[in-house]
């Protein structure tokens, strides 16, 4: 197994500073297990293509790379990206309608949290750029009828995303640095919804943070792993992937890190003061590599050495 290379591309928000981090010392509690078990089953994977069976990733283009998508879908992911909620959630549907025999439950959000003022989607931090927000309830009301029962927020400042002030209805005029002009529009729940009667069950980290992506290559994982990816790539029909993007976060769930501390119904009011240290990041990147490669171990086992039968010579008659 190679190692990961030194010079990791890391994605961080903008204005980092502004949406921070309180990393948790202690170990994953029974209730976070439970609650990550139930959004994503602790299945043991046999092969590469069934890593992220059952389960959707949404990227905003901007925390993503060019072969990002492909990367996920070669593992089993659902993977929608773009800085339109609207098409995403009109993507979700359509896969979940096309695709019954590998529709998904859970959706996990790689995007902006722009300081727990709404879920942002976008192309750059151009005031002019392709941009959107949703709210929490927005996110509930539209994802139940599409078979989506759990979404995982990994965004700055997740908790303060469900504020009862802006569940339903974000504040366009909430004075935010970070909150740009939404070019493609706000998605808010109905004034008719009402968040407790709802089947869909919004999972975050219990403390807000800055959540940390980094960019690998595709060459950095095993040789049994990179066949498994570009073979499940070719089935799919689309071309493998080189590159991918990675957030902590995501590590530590796929990994069962003991790290991870998640919540649901909950929500907070602070920003936090501390950040977690860089070299986290590339543990949970290293974490990833050797999981994925244990995957592809399975799925392509060594071929065992068997002993070869020398045959037995003929007795010839001795004393002529």
């Amino acid at each position: 197994m190679s190692n990961p290379s030194p010079k990791h591309v890391y994605i961080f928000p903008l204005l980092a500073a502004l949406c921070l981090l309180t990393p948790s010392a202690s170990a994953l509690t029974s209730v976070s297990l439970s609650l990550l078990d139930r959004a994503w089953p602790n299945v043991p994977s046999r092969r590469v293509s069934e890593i992220g069976r059952g389960i959707g990733v949404v990227f905003s283009p901007d925390l993503s790379v060019a072969d990002n998508c492909r990367f996920y879908q070669s593992l089993g992911f659902a993977c929608f990206q773009g800085a339109d909620w609207e098409k995403v959630l009109s993507d979700v549907h359509r896969y979940n309608l096309l695709y019954p025999d590998r529709r998904i439950f859970t959706l996990i959000l790689e995007t902006h949290g722009t300081n727990g003022n709404g879920l942002k989607l976008q192309t750059s931090y151009d005031p002019a750029a392709d941009r959107s927000y949703i709210a929490a309830g927005a996110l509930q009301q539209r994802l139940e009828p599409e078979g989506i029962y759990y979404v995982i927020i990994s965004a700055c400042n997740s908790g303060r995303l469900l504020r009862p002030s802006i569940y339903n209805e974000l504040d366009p005029n909430n004075g935010d640095k970070l909150f740009l002009p939404a070019t493609k529009g706000i998605v808010d729940a109905t004034p008719d919804f009402v968040a407790s009667r709802s089947a869909v069950t919004i999972i975050t980290p219990q403390s807000s943070h800055i959540e940390t992506t980094l960019v690998g290559q595709v060459l950095e994982l095993s040789p049994s792993a990179r066949r498994g990816v570009f073979e499940s790539a070719r089935t799919l029909g689309i071309d493998p992937a080189k590159e991918f993007a990675v957030s902590d976060m995501m590590v530590a769930m796929l990994t069962r890190d003991p790290k991870l501390e998640l919540t649901a119904g909950s929500y907070v009011d602070q920003l936090s003061r501390d950040a977690a240290p860089v070299d986290r990041s590339e543990q949970l990147f290293r974490k990833f590599v050797r999981f994925v490669n244990g995957v592809a171990a399975k799925q392509y086992p060594p071929h065992a050495k068997v002993a070869r039968k020398v045959p037995k010579k003929k007795k010839t008659a001795a004393g002529r």
